[in-house]
């Protein structure tokens, strides 16, 4: 075991420094905390290279009986750990994962696709993902997105939903291409003209549904390749937000 006591310490700067995306990617190491979602990667056989812990909160023993000793621990001094936390509370640790890369050759194309078109808010996209395992989907495509899988806002609003949904990266194009080698109807959440009653739309897969970024909504590549539907307003608004909407279209199925 390992016991860590500076700030200026060079390794815990290292994990300091993956809350930065590009340092995520560059290292392929991304960092989860909290007692479900770590409880939840332990069942499916996530393991850990690193446990980083502080003794005010979990004991050296537990992590050893959960782990095994062969587990990297760290131990920090509770400044230093309440430093890269959010949840400074009893049985809370630190888990250093390697990151993953989904392909569209892992997705099941007779199955409901969600779409969703340069999501810019992280724990919107943890909240989506949520919802999608909720709906007993597991088909995700984020398509032209800046933000990544392992952010840690998208990590914790998905409440480890995310270990569980095949969340697939790719540029618009290569979702379209997807779909339509595997003839799979689309919808797409828009205001236009010929848009349809959310609910009119088929039930069950094959299908997608798409949905736009918070900001700009659905962009003219989709409008021009899906079937709009839009989710009736009774209110003065005419727009919800983006994991609301996904939740509404979701558990119309």
């Amino acid at each position: 075991m390992i016991e860590i006591s500076s700030f200026s310490n060079p390794r815990y700067k290292f994990f300091k420094s993956l809350a930065k995306s590009r340092n995520r990617k560059k290292e392929a190491l991304f960092v989860m905390e909290g007692r479900e979602e770590l409880d939840m990667a332990h069942s499916k056989s996530i393991r850990p290279q690193s446990v980083l812990f502080s003794e005010s909160y979990i004991k050296a023993e537990e992590l050893t009986e959960r782990y095994g000793y062969e587990i990297d621990l760290i131990c920090l001094t509770k400044p230093l750990f309440d430093e890269l936390t959010y949840q400074n509370v009893p049985g809370n640790y630190i888990g250093i994962f390697k990151t993953w890369h989904r392909s569209l050759d892992e997705l099941k194309p007779d199955q409901v696709t969600v779409v969703l078109e340069s999501p810019e808010k992280p724990g919107n996209l943890g909240a989506i993902l949520r919802t999608c395992e909720a709906a007993g989907i597991t088909n995700v495509l984020v398509t032209d997105a800046e933000i990544d899988l392992f952010n840690p806002n998208v990590i914790r609003n998905s409440r480890g939903a995310f270990l569980s949904v095949n969340a697939v990266f790719c540029s618009n194009g290569e979702a379209l291409d997807w779909l339509g080698q595997n003839k799979i109807k689309v919808y797409a959440t828009s205001i236009a003209p010929n848009s349809i009653d959310y609910r009119q739309a088929l039930k069950g897969g094959p299908l997608a549904y798409v949905f736009g970024s918070e900001a700009k909504g659905i962009s003219e590549f989709w409008k021009e390749s899906a079937q709009a539907i839009t989710i009736p307003m009774k209110g003065t608004l005419d727009s919800l937000n983006l994991s609301v909407a996904v939740g509404i279209v979701l558990f119309n199925q």
